[in-house]
């Protein structure tokens, strides 16, 4: 019978660098072409294929249904999909995109780029070759049409052609929430610019917001436009859901109703590997705008497009006991090659090393787990298994835009707002990382004898609020109080020992001015590192060995000191503060000695 293929080019005055992210986005470049959305399910654990998914969908009025099989891409070079359908009018599909540099002596633009969209397939029978040559010619000239309104958007500011399609909103409801947020602590402009966003943005914009996202965009603090969101829930503009986030591509593995729901692993079906769940890296948070606001199709038109994993440079399949190369970036940075499965290797680039290094895929292994290739080589990837695969170079530094679970935690808006929606009872869920402070009040008990209870009392309750304005300011949560003392937590290293120097500054000046300030002072000390978080007493509180340890370094220090350990005083400002003294010590729990310093005011 016979394949067809269809290859268009056109000629865009962008760079690829620039028309790149939004070229690669499939899903929304689907929706724009009219395409139905796709339903996924995994592929039976049986299969040989390198394919994660079933998809099942519609095509000229027929019911389609293929193996999605991951894409395979280089960083803005090309990307190609390959689809094997079992039910429908075809019997496979593939698609091609390049990206070249365009080249003034044939007819393209200096600094520009040529597009080529190719576009394979066969009919199923012969009546389907002529319906399927129709749909291909077609498909590539919108593709390539979308492209030059790309081109034109980045190029001259035109408007972007993925603002369609936007579903409309009930502008009663939305006036309702707007209304209702504005009653809150959120500035107006603020109120009304989320209130707009929630009307006028795309259907794939406001599928799955990630307020760290539109806080950058807009030129917001991100703090501020997360508290607005949280605020929006209960005033009727956002629904809260919590997605689940694979550490290897990134991507929701799975999305969830509340907190308590979180459970202790989860597991990736396009990665093929599971993982204990850390607060502040695989759980976030994310907003859909309230359904009586605004109705959105909760579907998906494409699930494994280059632009769900930006930090991933390079991706190839591989059938079984076959090969395939991964090209490696050229630029400086911190690499890897994973494996579906888990397999993993470094990868280091050196002019000196050779262009091409092999690698074999065995099991859930990479061998040699340590890599040298020189910038723009490539890896020859040996796939050993009786099972097709696919393997990935990822960029480690990629920075997260995820509003963490942890980080959300910690925060008073969602603490007074969500009260009820914390982690499952005595579910204990891992932190990566964490800092933490605690303070304690000398001579609150001779205090106590000496001015009497109500007295007394007034003063702790007051130098709580002193301590509480700090924390807050650098962006942490009082975990709990206990007695005279204070526990906090803080999601940045910098914030929580600038937070404890100032700490000391306006302690010093609330007691300055208080009749019974002489007769007390505070401490504090700080450590950082990993621990568990659980729900107790309707809020969140940590423990495990970093807990001990700051508690500990706390009653190191004396009245108007911090105890931290040597390496967090580079984030002191030194015109203000002064490290008393340096020494060694050991802590209960801790087996090897801990390098510290007393840090004290100017």
């Amino acid at each position: 019978m016979g394949q067809i293929k269809v290859e268009q080019s056109t000629e865009l005055t962008s760079s690829p660098s620039r028309v790149w992210p939004l070229i690669i986005d499939t899903d929304r470049m689907n929706r724009l072409m009219g395409m139905a959305p796709v339903h996924y399910r995994p592929v039976p654990t049986s299969t040989t294929s390198p394919a994660r998914y079933i998809g099942t969908t519609r095509m000229a009025g027929m019911s389609v249904e293929y193996e999605e099989q991951p894409f395979k891409w280089t960083f803005e070079k090309e990307f190609r999909v390959h689809r094997v359908c079992s039910k429908g009018p075809l019997k496979f599909i593939a698609m091609h995109w390049t990206l070249e540099p365009g080249d003034p002596a044939k007819g393209g633009h200096a600094g520009g780029t040529k597009l080529t969209v190719s576009f394979e397939s066969e009919g199923a029978n012969r009546l389907w070759q002529p319906i399927a040559y129709v749909g291909a010619v077609a498909t590539v000239r919108r593709v390539l049409s979308l492209g030059k309104e790309i081109d034109a958007h980045v190029r001259d500011h035109a408007p972007s052609p993925f603002v369609n399609p936007v579903a409309p909103s009930d502008p009663d409801a939305l006036s309702r929430g707007i209304a209702r947020l504005k009653k809150q602590a959120v500035r107006p402009e603020l109120v009304d610019r989320l209130g707009s966003f929630v009307r006028d943005a795309s259907d794939a914009d406001v599928r799955s917001i990630r307020a760290f996202d539109l806080a950058d965009e807009w030129g917001e603090p991100r703090r501020d436009t997360l508290a607005a969101m949280l605020h929006g829930v209960p005033a009727g503009l956002f629904e809260l859901r919590w997605s689940i986030l694979c550490p290897s591509c990134r991507t929701t593995s799975s999305e969830l109703q509340s907190l308590d729901q979180v459970g202790l692993e989860g597991h990736c079906q396009l990665c093929d590997i599971s993982f204990e769940l850390d607060l502040d890296q695989a759980v976030e948070a994310t907003f859909h705008p309230h359904p009586d606001v605004r109705q959105i199709e909760d579907a998906m038109f494409c699930i494994a497009g280059p632009a769900r994993t930006p930090h991933v440079l390079s991706q190839n399949t591989i059938e079984a006991k076959s090969t395939a190369d991964l090209e490696v970036p050229s630029a400086p940075g911190r690499y890897r090659v994973f494996s579906r499965g888990g397999g993993r290797a470094t990868v280091a680039l050196d002019p000196a090393a050779p262009l091409s290094v092999d690698v074999r895929v065995n099991g859930a292994r990479l061998e040699p787990a340590d890599l040298v290739v020189a910038p723009a080589g490539h890896l020859h990837v040996i796939n050993e298994d009786d099972v097709g695969t696919h393997v990935k170079v990822e960029r480690l530094e990629y920075a997260s835009r995820a509003s963490t679970a942890h980080f959300v935690s910690t925060m008073d808006e969602f603490r007074g707002v969500f009260g009820a929606d914390l982690l499952k009872r005595k579910t204990p869920l891992k932190v990566a990382r964490v800092s933490l402070l605690f303070s304690d009040l000398t001579g609150s008990t001779a205090l106590y004898a000496l001015v009497g209870d109500a007295a007394a009392f007034r003063f702790v309750d007051d130098h709580f609020d002193v301590l509480r304005e700090v924390i807050t300011k650098y962006e942490g949560s009082v975990v709990k109080t206990m007695g005279d003392a204070i526990m906090a937590s803080f999601t940045s290293d910098a914030a929580c020992v600038r937070a404890s120097h100032e700490c000391l500054a306006r302690f010093e000046e609330f007691r300055s001015k208080h009749k019974h300030g002489d007769k007390t002072h505070i401490k504090l000390g700080l450590y950082s590192g990993p621990c568990y978080v659980i729900s107790a007493n309707a809020t969140t509180d940590y423990f495990g060995q970093t807990v001990n340890v700051a508690s500990r370094l706390q009653h190191l220090a004396q009245s108007g000191e911090v105890v931290m350990l040597a390496e967090e005083a580079g984030h002191l400002d030194m015109q203000r503060a002064r490290v008393s003294e340096r020494e060694t010590v050991r802590v209960k729990g801790v087996d090897h000695d801990l390098e510290v310093v007393r840090v004290t005011m100017m």
